[in-house]
């Protein structure tokens, strides 16, 4: 047992010091690092529906256990200094996920970048807001954007979320407690109207629940910026970088 442990240690020493490299090139053999890069503009709004918080850059992320520290020799700009924060009273800390992954990566970064202008910008509205005769409060959405699009909720304390539109009707939590729902449709699709249902038990001053959406440009023009093909340069080949712009806009209700 003493033999595996030390085995085990010195093994998990050398290939984090870099002695045994765990990516290649080779055409015959790949062993490619993956990450992500959104290029991004995020846009947070308060229960009036003022603007309270608007950012923008690149959104990094690593997908193994090594998470940038064989990239920053590469590219330096891309180091502890720019981690990425968690917006603590944000579905999913804030950030545009694609798939609701966020429990299994633990760091990222966020490169400051100029703000993204799609051509074709996402559209998120509240159509209208009911009280039901069960005594929760319906929210009837409508959401127009690109082909992927990503929706995130979180009830706030006192509240649950009921039922809604989708799916089976029955909401199921991400880990962690938050909503998450990915949207994809094809060329000339209607818009996306769909409703939540929120149960409040105990009203709170800062409303019943938080909603976001996250529109993903994954392919066309507005899939590119300049910054990203900037950064994606500089990767070594031994990267496999995906890159795509989005926009991520939250609010209260």
């Amino acid at each position: 047992m003493l033999t595996l442990t030390l085995v085990c240690t010195v093994t998990f020493l050398l290939v984090c010091s870099g002695t045994f490299f765990p990516y290649s090139s080779n055409p015959a053999n790949p062993k490619p690092k993956r990450v992500f890069l959104q290029h991004m503009t995020r846009t947070f709004h308060d229960l009036e529906g003022n603007i309270v918080k608007r950012d923008s850059g690149i959104w990094i992320n690593g997908f193994d256990y090594t998470g940038m520290s064989h990239i920053t020799p590469h590219v330096p700009e891309i180091n502890d200094t720019i981690r990425a924060h968690c917006e603590e009273n944000a579905p999913l800390c804030g950030f545009p996920w694609y798939l609701p992954v966020h429990f299994l990566i633990r760091k990222n970064w966020y490169l400051p970048a100029p703000e993204v202008s799609p051509r074709n910008p996402a559209y998120f509205r509240l159509i209208s807001k009911e009280q039901t005769p069960w005594d929760s409060v319906r929210l009837t959405f409508e959401a127009t954007g690109p082909s992927h699009m990503s929706f995130y909720v979180r009830p706030h304390k006192g509240s649950t979320l009921f039922q809604w539109s989708l799916g089976n009707g029955t909401p199921v939590t991400s880990k962690g407690g938050d909503y998450f729902v990915f949207y994809s449709h094809g060329l000339q699709a209607s818009a996306w109207q769909f409703w939540i249902e929120v149960q409040v038990i105990e009203e709170q001053p800062e409303g019943m629940v938080t909603v976001a959406i996250a529109a993903h440009y994954l392919s066309g023009e507005d899939k590119r910026s300049s910054q990203l093909d900037t950064l994606k340069e500089k990767f070594p080949d031994w990267t496999f970088p995906s890159a795509w712009v989005c926009t991520y806009s939250l609010f209260v209700f």
